[in-house]
């Protein structure tokens, strides 16, 4: 006799719909960004790409082999990349950036900054307002504990 409560309340959470997913994050849109013409160099800005389709990229200083291995095991487990962690930039890997892409927009076996976000190997740069100073309060006069006692 217990079940039929218990039945019963699941049937009408169900028909009530239960609670509210959260919508699961989007892909990233890998082809915002590019460009037709390889932009100057910056500092700390790199490019990849071939002509009229340049896009922003990890610069190789990043790309050590201690990322290239997260890199090949966040392949590995999208179902990208299958084999040994080498820590290098083989074929495989490549391939594995390539399929990883291709679905977002951007058909390169040459890693995008915006992917390498996505995985999680390098940072997210969020521009965040800048903190003004709080104003410091003025004493108030009549306020007993700024009177001092004789």
């Amino acid at each position: 006799m217990i079940r039929r409560p218990a039945l019963l309340a699941l049937l009408l959470l169900t028909a009530c719909g239960g609670p509210v997913m959260p919508e699961p994050p989007r892909p990233p849109d890998l082809t915002i960004g590019i460009r037709t013409e390889k932009p100057a160099p910056e500092a700390g800005i790199c490019w990849a790409g071939e002509e009229g389709r340049w896009f922003e990229a990890p610069c190789p200083d990043l790309m050590t082999p201690e990322r290239i291995a997260t890199l090949q095991r966040a392949l590995e487990a999208r179902g990208l990349y299958a084999g040994e962690i080498t820590e290098e930039l083989d074929t495989r890997t490549r391939n594995g950036i390539r399929k990883l892409q291709a679905p977002l927009g951007l058909d390169s076996d040459r890693l995008s900054l915006a992917a390498a976000r996505a995985l999680g190997l390098v940072p997210i740069e969020l521009s965040l307002p800048e903190e003004e100073e709080p104003e410091s309060p003025l004493p108030d006069a009549a306020d007993p504990a700024d009177e001092t006692e004789s």
